[in-house]
């Protein structure tokens, strides 16, 4: 583990949440760093500028000094984009690269479990922290689900931490081995940076990669990618899914423990506050990994009982004149829409649209005029739902969410919802995901 890094200096790409994070630990622990990013100063938060001077040197506006000074080690934000030049100039030099999430585990020697999936891991993350607490543990959630792991670091009151871990941050971790992994499920996302879901899904796998023998990895039982490619991990290996077959598993829209022959039932989905039966999946992952902690069966259904929609997640916002509103903006995929499109009851206006990833919206098609009564896109991605889903009458144009928004209030009707759920990135009119979805809380809020 390392704990002094005295002597050695550290250039960190990239200002986001990640990138402050590494720096702060790193002079923490006795370092210096610069941190690196393309935008202007101003255009960088107030976090990064308050920290010049006290071990961090800062540039701005270019990589100059990141690409041509010596350092020990280059730590890459995870939203940070690489130029192929760049990592061969890096290797070359004999410069390591790290990921944020490689640094902190490096310098962390206590549990933490990492989930990670296509979709499902910020909810499974609450869930499974809300878990851990029940059972007595001092459980923190972090990595990005919103908090940067090494923000936390060094810990000296934390039993466990519960990391949110994304493909982009698994390019450049190298050791990391939690001791215990959850792996939600595998899905066609992000291909237009990680080329197919072969290379995506591996990166997936790598997290369980160094595991010991005596270390759990919790996986989707019904993922085709996963069952073919889970034989090779070193962890123990428990599955989760739909049926009888697995250990923790839903049927009927309640969640079963199974011990040797016997299914306890633990939670019916009138039990809790959160939606769908893929919620109900995400709980099942949850609860499987919490028990390789010793949480009882009661005290993940009591966590369950008391867990709350995660905010952009299929949360109810209100209901004006019998038309619901719904906020899904952390859909960045179709197979998130889908899911939520299953989770909620009755007709549904869809709010969709934005970045586009390489993904076609063709299956939409199928439940215009059956589940949708209308779909409403938005955004850079017009032309592509123009090309995939072609002419048709319940399928309406517009540029922006607000303009969505208001053209979906004058065609609902009474018992209709109105469900943002946009089913592609942010990037092209928001800075995040939760900015849109804070945007169309907004709007409806002021109906």
């Amino acid at each position: 583990m390392l704990t002094d890094l005295s002597g050695r200096r550290f250039g960190v790409l990239g200002m986001g949440r990640s990138g402050i994070g590494a720096a702060r630990l790193i002079v923490r622990l006795g370092g210096t760093a610069l941190l690196s990013d393309q935008k202007a100063e101003d255009q960088v938060g107030a976090t990064a500028t308050s920290w010049r001077g006290r071990g961090i040197e800062l540039e701005f506006g270019a990589h100059a000094r990141l690409l041509s000074e010596k350092f020990d080690t280059i730590i890459v934000s995870p939203g940070a984009t690489l130029k192929q030049e760049w990592l061969e100039a890096w290797r070359t030099s004999g410069t390591e690269l790290w990921s944020e999430l490689e640094l902190a585990s490096r310098c962390y020697d206590g549990n933490w479990i990492g989930v990670t999936g296509s979709n499902g891991k910020t909810t499974t993350v609450t869930l499974l922290t809300s878990m851990l607490r029940r059972g007595g543990l001092r459980a923190e959630s972090v990595g990005n689900i919103g908090t940067a792991w090494s923000e936390l670091l060094p810990a000296f009151d934390v039993d466990v931490f519960v990391g949110e871990v994304s493909s982009f941050q698994m390019e450049l971790t190298q050791t990391a081995a939690p001791q215990a992994c959850v792996i939600l499920n595998v899905l066609e996302n992000h291909l237009d940076r990680h080329g197919d879901l072969d290379t995506y899904g591996k990166l997936k796998l790598k997290l369980a990669a160094h595991q010991h023998t005596r270390d759990s990895v919790v996986v989707n039982g019904d993922d085709p990618f996963l069952r073919s490619h889970t034989d090779c991990l070193p962890g123990r290996i428990g599955l989760f899914g739909l049926g009888e077959a697995y250990e923790w598993f839903v049927q009927d829209l309640c969640l079963f423990h199974k011990r040797t022959d016997c299914a306890k039932p633990i939670l019916k989905s009138n039990e809790w506050k959160l939606e769908g039966k893929h919620n109900l999946l995400n709980a099942a992952a949850a609860a499987s990994a919490a028990t390789s902690f010793g949480v009882t069966d009661d005290q993940i259904r009591e966590a369950l009982q008391a867990a709350l929609p995660v905010e952009h997640r299929i949360e109810f916002v209100r209901e004006v004149a019998g038309v619901r509103y719904i906020n899904d903006s952390k859909s960045t995929n179709l197979t998130a829409t889908m899911t939520a499109i299953e989770a909620v009851h009755g007709e549904i206006i869809l709010l969709f649209g934005g970045r586009a990833k390489r993904e076609s919206f063709a299956p939409l098609s199928t439940l215009l005029g059956n589940r949708l009564a209308g779909l409403i896109s938005f955004g850079e991605s017009n032309s592509k739902v123009r090309s995939d889903i072609g002419q048709h009458d319940l399928v309406h144009y517009v540029e922006t969410l607000a303009d969505a928004v208001a053209y979906a209030l004058s065609r609902a009707q009474s018992g209709q919802t109105i469900l943002l759920s946009p089913g592609c990135a942010s990037y092209d009119q928001f800075l995040n995901f939760e900015e849109r979805g804070s945007q169309f809380k907004k709007i409806v809020m002021s109906l």
